[in-house]
């Protein structure tokens, strides 16, 4: 398993993993992390800095992107530098990490504005109606 299917498997069983302020350490919450975890955390350390370094970066982008897709469909001509940074971004963390991170973004940010982040709605497309379901 790659690093990147790695922390997308963690993230979906709801480990997320920050980097500390100086970025040099893994921040997990200790009840999270059992013997094997934490070797295998020490193991990839390198990589795993280095793919946290973009997950923030990356958060941003989709929640910038949500908003704009919101706000105004002449604000979607914005989307061409989202989707730029966006293919940059999945090339470093993997389609499924990305995937996993998105999916997130995506049920915080309907549960902070009780908005659809791709349909603008109260819940009423598809993309909204299924995050319901987790």
């Amino acid at each position: 398993m790659s690093t990147s299917s790695f922390l997308a498997d963690l993230w979906q069983r709801g480990v997320v993993l920050r980097l500390s302020d100086d970025r040099s350490r893994i921040l997990v919450r200790r009840n999270q992390v059992n013997p094997e975890l934490r070797a295998r955390l020490a193991q990839q350390k390198p990589e795993i800095i280095k793919l946290l370094g973009f997950v923030d970066e990356y958060r941003a982008l989709i929640r910038n992107a949500f908003a704009i897709m919101v706000q105004s469909e002449a604000a979607q001509s914005g989307l061409n530098v989202f989707a730029d940074d966006q293919a940059r971004l999945t090339d470093e963390l993997g389609a499924t990490f990305t995937q996993t991170i998105r999916d997130g973004e995506a049920r915080q940010w309907i549960r902070e504005t009780g908005l659809c982040p791709v349909c603008g709605e109260d819940q009423r497309c598809d993309t909204c109606e299924g995050m319901d379901d987790e």
